[in-house]
């Protein structure tokens, strides 16, 4: 009787352990990514906030910041089935990543999800770089390599990356 109860407090506390592990990974800081924008803007540092829900939507929110930018940049993923949508948000303009099994690139934003006029982002956004950059990769993507790529790719949409940065260049 007594190997039986000293098995079920063995359980019992080696349960307890594991809930405790979960709970404690599930509330530390969410982790960052980082990595070399190979722009003006330099090192870059993403990290997950809480989500945001935006048009009756919940979706997950980021916020991109830049060793050399003046403001973060915002970053709303919605998921869909088969895509997920990047809402890319500064505060002169913002664009729109699809990645579904075609590939993943760039996009104006749709207008669901539109908070700048029209107008505002022809006055920052380059159409010649978006155009380079509807189709950046075949194939789909994971959540860490589209951030990587948007990190890496949103700043040259800048019609002047200056608009973005804290430093100028000689």
């Amino acid at each position: 009787m007594k190997t039986n109860n000293n098995i079920i407090t063995g359980i019992a506390v080696s349960f307890m352990l594991l809930i405790g592990t979960i709970s404690a990974s599930a509330t530390s800081a969410p982790e960052s990514l980082t990595g070399n924008s190979q722009t003006l803007l330099g090192q870059y540092q993403i990290t997950e906030l809480e989500p945001e829900t935006v048009n009756n939507e919940t979706m997950r929110k980021f916020q991109l910041d830049y060793e050399n930018g003046v403001a973060p940049v915002t970053i709303y993923l919605s998921e869909r089935r088969n895509c997920r949508e990047y809402i890319v948000r500064s505060k002169v303009m913002e664009v729109q990543y699809v990645c579904n099994k075609k590939g993943f690139g760039a996009a104006p934003v749709s207008s669901r999800n539109s908070l700048y006029p029209e107008q505002t982002n022809k006055m920052f956004l380059s159409s010649e770089a978006l155009s380079y950059q509807e189709k950046i990769t075949e194939g789909e993507v994971d959540l860490q390599k589209a951030l990587g790529l948007i990190a890496c790719y949103y700043p040259s949409l800048l019609k002047n990356i200056q608009n973005l940065a804290k430093i100028t260049q000689n």
